[in-house]
């Protein structure tokens, strides 16, 4: 498979009832997207194939083909969607908290834990379907867990920063935050959430707590 791009599409300065070429590929492109995400949810992405993709979304496949080289592209299209939403509804209950890192953890695990429940079909896709499908959407993967691990050095261990030894980084810590999320979602994923989500929360916050207050130095975090 070649280098998966999610975000070519075609741009035109003809309209065409209030709506330019490109506004309309746009259109199309986000109900193909929302297909996905509700079919590879449901049904994963290996028994899911593009004419099914086109049928949810009431488009002939030469549409699908003019945003998506084939089906991995919108498998990462969706994961892409998912994962910035997810990230976006974080940010935004943090910024409601203020400095306090604990706050910060706890209002954001909430937010992920919540979004689990209420968006289930999107959790399965960015917990197993982006797994073993390729070397592209494998990288693709890599890239959106690079963008959350940043989000939690950003907003949980930066004000620690200093106080790190050299022969560690936040970075790689964030990654040891992120891993244990990923594996606490997928085992409760597979539960059928059994746990409530508020004890789901405390337990990250635990572990991410862990992790800052080893470095927080007189820090009151």
């Amino acid at each position: 498979m070649e280098d998966v791009d999610v975000d070519v599409i075609p741009s035109s300065s003809k309209v065409y009832r209030g709506r330019s070429a490109g506004e309309r590929v746009g259109e199309r492109r986000k109900r193909i997207i929302e297909a996905g995400i509700e079919l590879y949810g449901a049904h994963g992405f290996r028994a899911t194939s593009v004419k099914m993709v086109c049928l949810a979304a009431g488009l002939t496949e030469r549409y699908f083909y003019e945003s998506f080289a084939n089906g991995e592209a919108l498998l990462c299209a969706t994961c892409t969607v998912i994962m910035d939403n997810m990230r976006q509804r974080a940010v935004e209950a943090m910024e409601q908290v203020g400095e306090d890192v604990s706050e910060r953890i706890r209002v954001a695990a909430h937010t992920y834990f919540s979004d689990l429940v209420e968006y289930a079909a999107a959790g399965r896709i960015i917990l197993f379907e982006m797994e073993g499908v390729s070397a592209a959407v494998d990288a693709h993967y890599a890239q959106e867990m690079a963008k959350s691990t940043q989000l939690f050095v950003d907003w949980f261990l930066s004000r620690v920063a200093q106080n790190i030894p050299n022969t560690l980084t936040a970075y790689v810590l964030a990654q040891g935050m992120l891993g244990a999320l990923y594996q606490m979602a997928k085992e409760w994923v597979r539960s059928n959430f059994k746990l409530p989500v508020d004890t789901m929360v405390r337990h990250m916050q635990a572990v991410a707590m862990g992790i800052c207050t080893a470095f927080s130095g007189e820090l009151n975090l």
